[in-house]
């Protein structure tokens, strides 16, 4: 990792974008956020990355914050106060509508860039303000229900940055601020701080240290970006831009031991926010989905696409009556394994494989299907 952006769409006049109004459509492959354009109209923008199409839909009442999409459900939900409380609800990305799925009572503010979603269970989570208490609030999101909202934050326990972990039986993760009382600065005129990563009991709020040595960034002015976080599913990567008095640094982190696996320094030339992991591959998947947004046509085209033999162990052949111009092969947790045009005698060498499941990504110019095969 590079910590390099690129431009890959542009996003028809956005010029700015509220802080963790941010999302990603896994089933679709389409980034989700809600901003302002040119002529300072909040508008939903949802940005097609398997067709590279950008629309905008204005909102009418309420501007979500939070936003969080469920890779199994495929539903995007967020947060909202709507003048006397604190609203939960569905947004829809085809006009922009929330509505309201219940009210949160006792939620009086909400900790920005602190949610997170359990797509096993259907949990929408966040930290929340209750009076003078910071909670950590599991909504069940079928029902807006509140499922557990164990107070937070005492003792010195201080986490923030959540990301949750739908693998590994689901686990919830956070940046910890552990802080040296023994090691002052004079001239910072603070103490030194560790931010290191935790698991998180959605029951009873405690953390627990990955491992207490490794640290994710440390410093007498140690943070993170707020929507400068997110989570790579298929590898249990946390990816976070972090930041202390010496600079900017975007790190991956193993889940399993809390260290470093790379670390990034960035110039003033690598801006960008609001970071969201394409985990379409793995969510396709992990929760055995299929694509909705793709042409009528484009799908009946190659609806009757078939391999055989499957199982295999040695070659895969394709079925098509379309012309495949590309194929594309990702492991059963959506790790790209081999892409290639050479097509033409629609029989594929596998070979190489490892025995499991794989998905077989073939596009032609009226679309693209994805299948299924097993490798023994």
């Amino acid at each position: 990792m590079t910590g390099s952006s690129a431009v890959v769409l542009g996003t028809n006049s956005l010029i700015g974008v509220a802080a963790g109004a941010s999302t990603y459509d896994q089933q679709n492959r389409r980034y989700i956020c809600w901003g302002f354009d040119t002529q300072n109209n909040q508008q939903l923008y949802v940005m097609d990355m398997e067709n590279l199409i950008t629309t905008s839909t204005p909102f009418n009442d309420q501007q979500p914050i939070e936003m969080e999409y469920d890779l199994q459900a495929q539903k995007a939900y967020g947060l909202w106060w709507d003048g006397s409380a604190e609203q939960f609800g569905e947004i829809d990305l085809q006009t922009g509508i929330a509505s309201s799925i219940s009210t949160l009572p006792g939620v009086d503010a909400v900790a920005i860039g602190n949610s997170t979603f359990d797509s096993n269970t259907g949990t929408y989570i966040f930290i929340g303000v209750d009076g003078n208490q910071y909670k950590l609030y599991s909504v069940d999101a079928a029902t807006g229900s509140i499922i557990n909202s164990p107070t937070i934050w005492q003792n010195g326990d201080r986490f923030s940055a959540l990301e949750y972990n739908n693998q590994s039986g689901g686990k919830l993760y956070g940046l910890y601020q552990d802080t040296d009382y023994d090691n002052f600065s004079q001239i910072y005129q603070t103490y030194y701080t560790d931010l290191r990563l935790v698991e998180i009991d959605l029951v009873s709020g405690t953390s627990t240290f990955i491992d207490p040595l490794n640290s994710v960034i440390g410093g007498y002015f140690p943070g993170y970006a707020v929507g400068g976080l997110c989570f790579d599913q298929g590898s249990e990567i946390y990816i976070v831009w972090v930041q202390n008095e010496n600079g900017s640094y975007l790190q991956t982190v193993d889940v399993s031991t809390g260290a470093l696996i790379t670390s990034t320094t960035l110039t003033s030339e690598d801006y960008f926010y609001e970071l969201q992991v394409d985990n379409s591959f793995f969510a396709n998947a992990f929760y055995n989905l299929s694509s909705s947004n793709q042409n009528v046509g484009d799908n009946a085209a190659l609806a009757n696409v078939t391999l055989y033999p499957n199982p295999t162990s040695s070659s895969l052949t394709i079925a098509s009556t379309e012309k495949i111009e590309q194929y594309t092969i990702y492991s059963s947790n959506g790790a790209l394994v081999k892409q290639s045009t050479d097509v033409n005698d629609l029989e594929l060498q596998v070979d190489f494989l490892t025995p499991g499941v794989y998905f077989l990504e073939l596009k032609s110019s009226k679309g693209s299907v994805q299948k299924k095969f097993v490798v023994h």
